[in-house]
């Protein structure tokens, strides 16, 4: 769910920190006040299109920062994919900066993202239900999810895509194999070539890293040798070397440890140490005689990294990569020269899988139109209830005809389709083509009270869909969308009372002149200031004490109507 919206120099925002809470959060506020801009500011988060204009007058850019708790499993699935870890106990962190010059940038946990990547989340974050927007409910391809998910459909539909999958990717590999000749010919003359290259070159993935060293010790090996020739000369070889003069120090100590025989362990070390630079002279003595300048085994040396050097610029940016690229031309080559067997062999197992996928689309079909029954009944018991009991609403269903699998596609072979009549006498209708937005309104709200346990999105946006119903049936709406918060979260902006005496967290959107500027301030409403609030949203004027008093009564009913709700539902 959405916890925290943190808006800079957005529209008349200059600065402002918002929190939310699970359950229904009521926005209200005067006209104009600036309710919309913050919904306007969570989309920009949600990957909707920013503007230049929608960044306040004199800053250089805007940003919009929201944390999310993240609840869905889809969420953490496309995240995971995408290489973002979000820890359960961590929230994830959406942030999107407008530039004057037009552009945006957007980031994700700190990591940059783009606008195209957030849509993909956003959609399994918030939906956004709004007067005429383009609401994700009015899309087929959505209300088909939701049919499913009402069916319990989503699991038999997730093996029926990876079947489906399975058939596209066969049917690829089969045009493949059946290319033309000529094309194929050509491709194993390309793959005999590159194996037959690299085979020919006989690679270790150590061999590189070797010779490099051999030829730096080749190219330089004069000075290893005049190096090792002095170390050796230096400590043992020449008149006056080290060991000699040590020898020299140890015999005046062995005379000087008959005196004192405390000097016998110096002569030890001295000894010890005659020892070791023996030694090392030794290893120089040996080193010397190994290290020779060999122009021969240099100019080999160096054909031989030239020869890995040409492997490399056609076939991999190191041996291990080039190996690879020899290992999966000799797959591929294996594969076209046996084409034809294998092509056989798809045929055989594409039969058997357009016979499961068509057995499989016709049990869809048939769940489908069921479910499709008894979710159309609920809807129009739950329009009832909205006041719209003579309005009749359908799922349609069309099946595409045919006998073999051309009708399918990844979901099965059904378009679903919810309509809407709502008045007598007038013809069905696809939901995006209502006319009146308060019945638009009331359809959405009737679908998600119905579809609430299936839709697996964590927040629900509200943006004034109360507009055209009041009186009654606004306390009706007010309690169907605290009923659709009782599963997830809901924000609601509204301008009635009925509804925002139900909220759970009631945040009041105040527009105020700061010097000669304009800014939004934003304040979490309890006790005296809600009840003036819901007496303002009632039409008082001042603090007449009948307003202020209607208001107490309905917050008082509001709260009995919750209590009643939450004991009943925990018997």
């Amino acid at each position: 769910m959405l916890r925290e919206l943190q808006i800079a120099n957005f529209a008349l925002i200059d600065a402002l920190r918002v929190e939310f809470g699970p359950g229904l959060n009521v926005l209200t506020g005067e006209t104009g006040a600036g309710k919309s801009i913050i919904i306007d500011a969570l989309g920009l988060t949600l990957g909707t299109r920013g503007e230049a204009e929608q960044i306040r007058t004199g800053a250089e850019g805007a940003t919009v920062e929201a944390a999310f708790d993240l609840q869905g499993d889809e969420a953490r699935r496309l995240l995971s994919e995408s290489g973002i870890e979000c820890p359960p106990d961590e929230f994830l962190l959406v942030r999107r900066v407008l530039l004057r010059e037009g552009k945006s940038k957007a980031y994700l946990n700190g990591g940059l993202s783009s606008a195209t990547w957030l849509r993909d989340l956003g959609e399994l974050l918030v939906e956004v239900h709004g007067q005429h927007q383009g609401v994700v409910l009015t899309q087929p391809s959505r209300q088909r999810l939701l049919l499913d998910a009402y069916a319990d459909l989503t699991e038999d539909v997730t093996a029926f895509r990876m079947l489906y999958s399975r058939r596209q990717a066969l049917r690829a590999e089969l045009d493949a194999l059946r290319a033309g000749e000529r094309e194929k010919a050509q491709r194993l003359d390309q793959l005999q070539y590159q194996r037959g290259e690299i085979a020919a070159a006989r690679l270790n993935e150590e061999e590189e890293e070797e010779l490099t060293q051999e030829r730096t010790i080749l190219t330089h090996a004069e000075r290893l040798h005049a190096a090792a020739h002095l170390g050796y000369e230096g400590l043992y070889g020449e008149q006056g070397s080290v060991v000699g003069r040590l020898a020299a120090i140890v015999s005046k100590l062995n005379d000087a440890q008959h005196i004192d025989p405390r000097l016998k362990e110096v002569v030890e070390t001295c000894e010890a140490a005659i020892a070791s630079v023996e030694d090392a002279a030794a290893q120089l003595r040996d080193y010397r005689e190994r290290v020779a300048f060999d122009p021969e085994r240099l100019e080999q040396v160096e054909g031989r990294l030239h020869e890995i050097g040409k492997l490399k610029r056609k076939y991999g940016g190191s041996i291990a990569e080039i190996l690879a690229c020899a290992a999966s031309a000799e797959e591929e080559l294996q594969r076209l020269m046996s084409s034809e067997a294998r092509g056989q062999q798809i045929d055989r197992e594409l039969a058997t899988l357009d016979e499961t996928l068509m057995q499989q689309a016709a049990a869809l079909t048939a769940c489908r139109k069921a479910a499709a029954e008894r979710l159309a009944a609920a809807v129009r018991q739950e329009l009832q209830a909205l006041r719209m009991e003579r309005a009749d609403f359908v799922v349609q269903i069309r099946t595409r005809a045919g006998s073999d699998d051309s009708c399918l596609q990844a979901y099965g072979a059904d378009e679903v389709e919810f309509l809407i009549a709502p008045n007598p006498g007038e013809e069905l209708k696809p939901l995006g083509r209502i006319a009146s937005g308060g019945e638009l309104s009331r359809v959405m709200l009737a679908i998600k009270a119905i579809l609430a346990a299936a839709d697996q999105v964590p927040t629900l946006v509200f943006d004034e869909v109360d507009v055209g119903i009041g009186g009654g049936m606004a306390e009706v709406v007010g309690q169907k969308l605290w009923a659709i918060g009782r599963g997830r979260q809901v924000l609601s902006i509204t301008h009635l009372p009925q509804i925002a005496a139900l909220a759970d967290r009631h945040l009041s959107i105040v527009k105020r002149l700061k010097g000669a500027r304009t800014e939004i301030a934003v304040e979490k409403l309890e006790g005296e200031e809600r009840v003036r609030e819901i007496a303002r949203m009632l039409g008082a004027k001042g603090r007449s004490g009948t307003p202020l008093h209607h208001a107490q009564e309905i917050l008082e009913t509001a709260s009995r109507w919750k209590a009643t709700r939450a004991s009943g539902a925990s018997t």
